[in-house]
């Protein structure tokens, strides 16, 4: 995999982080570099302390839900190790990045980015994880699957450790279904069975329509394209230029326009805009109050009928299904992105350092991606183990629990969203969301839309390989 940026462009982020930071969107800084020369106290230096040795965690969640894994933690390694939980402010770009470049003691970072991860760890910030899994006696890709794999490898060693694996799902309001007299949908689905749903489903006009589906278009438009071109779904072989000339493109961004601007079927972009539906909590509660049957979201999305955010009705009734797949798939193909632990190449106490990863992102990851409806990085070992972790993210109110864990626990495929490529992404991610935006609003064509993609993201790509 190829990386090239330019010296200039390097101090110009660095000078940006040592004066100031602000929020933007993911990889639009690099990251300080850390001194790498502190190793790992002596066994000596730890002997002239009887106080455990604190661990510091890194993370934007809620303090509240520190306390469950912070307090088994501490309970487990009572005497060698204190978990020392710090929050911050959000995941954006800028401020893990000031954080790590703080000097403050960091044992585990996380980030929600795996372009910033891949930046991070070809700047030297992130300590190389490889070591860890060979004295496990395992892989990273029998613990974490061949879809993970693939987009963590950054030349043959791996710098992150997903927490959790949002896997895309719909979710769709029981009632409404039955209604409309429709057939709820099957696991195995397609395309073209999820667009006559919606068809029958949608009904009314004005403030009173009732839509057959909402999803994020910024974030779903893609979905074809990727069940059919796989990891890197933009992206040719050798990572040289573009492929938003594969029909598979096409197919994708001209279903989804049907759907919304002929079918009028799906929440045009503008309402949920408004609505602010693109906010996963706002998309649920559309949902279980009846503004329309299906919601694409992943798994966690059923956090959000909690009565923390808002009562829901009385009888509410939901239950998920994958993505629909193309025809002719084996079984069903779904998509999914991560959020990732990694340990800085500067840690004092790397053993310290991955016995805390491990415990948050697999010993116990019941206590840290579970109470958040997320479903862990990891393969389950067993039907068992499986069953038991889905019973915990399924156990909310107005969720059809058993259908939910039952179509959780089928064969499907798995496509990861994640992309660790370097080369062109920012600028072509940024133009995706500028022309998919026009695209839905009737300023420019599918057509027109595919072929600006192919031109200039070629071009942003060549030019990050000079």
């Amino acid at each position: 995999m190829k990386k090239t940026i330019s010296l200039l462009c390097v101090v110009l982020l660095i000078l940006a982080m040592a004066v100031g930071c602000s929020k933007e969107t993911p990889g639009s800084q690099e990251p300080n570099k850390p001194d790498t020369t502190t190793e790992k106290p002596s066994d000596s230096d730890d002997s002239q302390s009887d106080e455990p040795y604190k661990v510091y965690f890194y993370a934007w969640t809620h303090e509240d839900n520190m306390i469950p894994i912070t307090e088994a933690f501490n309970k487990e390694y009572e005497g060698k190790y204190e978990l020392v939980y710090q929050k911050l402010a959000n995941a954006d770009t800028s401020t893990i990045n000031t954080a790590l470049a703080s000097g403050e003691q960091i044992d585990v970072m996380t980030q929600a980015s795996t372009f910033d991860l891949r930046v991070r760890a070809d700047s030297g910030v992130y300590l190389p994880l490889n070591e860890f899994f060979e004295q496990w006696g395992t892989t990273y890709e029998e613990k974490l699957g061949k879809a993970t794999e693939v987009t963590n490898n950054f030349d043959g060693k791996y710098y992150g450790v997903p927490y959790c694996k949002n896997i895309q799902m719909v979710y769709y309001n029981k009632n409404l279904f039955d209604e409309a007299g429709v057939e709820y949908p099957k696991p195995d689905w397609t395309w073209e069975d999820f667009r006559e749903a919606a068809k029958k489903l949608t009904k009314g006009s004005g403030a009173n329509k009732v839509y057959g589906a909402m999803a994020d278009l910024q974030e779903y438009w893609p979905s074809i394209a990727r069940q059919k071109l796989g990891e890197f779904y933009f992206y040719n072989d050798d990572f040289t230029a573009t492929v938003f000339d594969d029909p598979a493109m096409k197919e994708s961004l001209q279903f989804w326009y049907d759907l919304v601007m002929v079918d009028k079927t799906a929440v045009p972009m503008e309402e949920y805009t408004s609505l602010q539906y693109n906010n996963d909590v706002n998309g649920m509660i559309g949902l279980y109050q009846g503004k329309y049957a299906m919601f694409f979201v992943p798994v966690y999305g059923c956090l959000y009928t909690n009565e923390s955010y808002g009562q829901i009705p009385e009888g509410t009734d939901i239950g998920v299904t994958y993505l629909p797949s193309p025809a002719g798939s084996s079984k069903p193909i779904t998509t999914f992105y991560t959020s990732t632990c990694s340990i800085p190449a500067n840690v004092k106490n790397k053993e310290a350092a991955w016995t805390l990863l491990k415990y948050i992102c697999f010993d116990r990851a019941d206590l840290y991606a579970g109470p958040k409806a997320m479903h862990p990085g990891y393969e389950f070992a067993t039907e068992e183990e499986e069953r038991e972790f889905l019973d915990l993210i399924f156990e909310h109110p107005g969720i059809d629990k058993e259908q939910c864990i039952d179509t959780m626990m089928m064969d499907f495929d798995v496509v990861s969203q994640d992309l660790s490529v370097v080369q062109g992404q920012m600028k072509i991610n940024d133009l995706i969301k500028a022309n998919i935006s026009k695209v839905f609003n009737n300023e420019m064509s599918v057509d027109e839309c595919l072929e600006d993609l192919k031109a200039k993201g070629d071009a942003y790509i060549a030019e990050d390989l000079k």
